[in-house]
């Protein structure tokens, strides 16, 4: 049998990181008990919910923070992490540091976050924390190819044992799933029961890290936005907020083993199940208009939208997008769709104070259904996951004084300028770049300040004014101007009676 280099890494990485100095971590922690969830039913995303029991065994002095660990096989997967307190329910403040060079630099390294407890752990005493992580994409299909009609299978793998930075007595990891279990690995503490599978409990270093791995079956639909830009354009002219969305889809099932035409029509007419997506479900606000959708290989032979519809106090309308030749698996999809809706509904005005607030990221479902009608309810299914997102924020020209607030640490936030028809100072375009949008995400907004006067608010006509006098004097100077040689005159002899 091979050795698993991976877990003799991980192993010896977790025992480095701990046997280190405790100026890299704060020391004195022990767990005395963690079990950890994997939660594969709500895919592309996958969540792991970590219950822990943390214990101060120092002598005299309290501790303050805990330490999260994220390996880095999935630290670029990750979409979000948060640490709360169980008893309160209260969230901590959770900070990604800087890793430290480990004495062993050809050791991978983990990503490590820091939470800071409400109150300092005392010495002897117990708290009990829950650690939420969200990835994205972190399963792939297994077989990789299937036939039109076939079940999806979809693997995922991990280790057993999770990467503390502090010594633990006792742990266990449990995967739920939506469908039918396949196989798993049959290690010495595994067990399954119905959809679910345990690993463990392991006790403190008798038992050795190892890597685990569960197939099961899941037929729902899964979609990845490699990329995702959207764009808000803001008019204070004509009271319009319009918004430009591009995407980059890709259908995550598994690839076609021969795309049959025939089958495909065959099995819409019957209604039998297949693993193309048929339809894009956007979803818009209430107030909505002038909507358009630009595909440049015209791959979009049908769209509709929906009258104003209302679910769960939430007013919209649905943007369906029905592809001539639907998305199968491994297939990729490019297309922009824009639409306008009343600034007014999003800006508060405080003399020249304006505040811009705009939803973060808007939501996309795919649909498999063979029906020609998508029921309400599912435009808020998750199954699309953004792996590059990109917001852009174009502010009138002459806005000063720009601050951006999002609700949540992101990978980057920027302002740069840019000029469009008849600018002539340019104009203020907040930039926010993040990878792996957690689902959470959809109802986050972003807040932008800025301050514009009337002035900037005339700035534009009266430049256009200017100009356009200036090439009327100009054009009134020129034809009074002899540009030419002036004609010789012509002597005539006068006649004599």
């Amino acid at each position: 049998m091979k050795p698993n280099w991976q877990a003799f890494a991980t192993l010896l990485l977790s025992a480095l990181a701990f046997s280190g100095t405790t100026d890299a971590v704060e020391g004195g922690l022990v767990h005395t008990n963690a079990i950890r969830t994997i939660d594969l039913r709500s895919l592309p995303a996958v969540t792991e919910q970590i219950g822990v029991v943390v214990q101060n065994v120092r002598d005299s002095k309290a501790i303050k923070t805990f330490t999260v660990y994220i390996p880095h096989t999935k630290a670029d997967r990750l979409a979000k992490v948060t640490v709360h307190e169980r008893k309160s329910g209260a969230e901590l403040q959770v900070s990604k540091m800087e890793n430290e060079p480990l004495k062993y630099s050809w050791l991978p390294q983990p990503v490590e976050y820091r939470a800071t407890l409400l109150q300092p752990l005392q010495p002897s005493e117990k708290i009990s924390l829950n650690i939420d992580c969200v990835y994205l994409n972190t399963i792939e299909p297994r077989p990789k190819v299937v036939e039109q009609t076939g079940d999806q299978t979809w693997l995922w793998k991990d280790d057993a044992r999770l990467l503390w930075a502090y010594p633990i007595h006792k742990e266990k990891t449990v995967v739920r799933t939506n469908g039918e279990i396949k196989s798993y690995s049959q290690i010495k503490e595994s067990s399954k029961d119905g959809k679910s599978v345990t690993f463990g409990p392991f006790i403190g270093g008798e038992d050795l890290n190892a890597p685990v791995e569960v197939r099961f079956r899941d037929n729902r639909e899964q979609l990845e936005a490699m990329t995702h830009r959207r764009e808000y354009f803001v008019s204070h002219w004509s009271n319009d907020l319009n918004i430009l969305e591009h995407y980059a889809l890709r259908n995550r099932a598994p690839a076609l083993d021969a795309f049959d035409k025939v089958k495909q029509t065959m099995s819409r007419f019957m209604k039998a199940r297949d693993n193309f997506v048929k339809t894009l479900l956007v979803k818009v606000p209430a107030d909505a208009r002038e909507m358009y959708v630009v595909d440049e290989i015209g791959n979009v032979s049908t769209s509709s939208v929906t009258s104003r519809q209302r679910l769960n106090g939430d007013a919209f309308k649905v943007m369906q997008l029905k592809p001539r030749y639907p998305l199968a698996g491994q297939w990729n999809y490019t297309w922009w769709h824009g639409y306008s809706v009343p600034l007014s509904n999003y800006l508060r005005v405080n003399r020249n104070h304006h505040a811009l607030r705009v939803p973060f990221i808007g939501s996309i479902v795919g649909s498999a259904s063979q029906n020609e009608e998508i029921p309400l309810t599912a435009i808020n299914t998750y199954n699309t996951a953004v792996s590059k997102y990109e917001l852009r924020i174009t502010l009138p020209e002459g806005a000063t004084n720009v601050d951006v607030r999002v609700p949540f640490d992101v990978d980057s936030i920027r302002q740069m300028p840019q000029s469009y028809y008849f600018d002539s100072s340019g104009r203020t375009v907040v930039v926010v770049e993040h990878a792996n949008v957690a689902p959470s995400a959809v109802d986050a907004h972003v807040l932008v300040t800025y301050d514009y006067s009337m002035l900037s608010l005339w700035q534009k006509p009266l430049v256009i004014a200017f100009v356009v006098f200036a090439l009327f004097a100009l054009t009134s100077l020129g034809s009074r101007m002899q540009l030419g040689l002036a004609a010789k005159p012509v002597l005539t002899a006068k006649k004599t009676q």
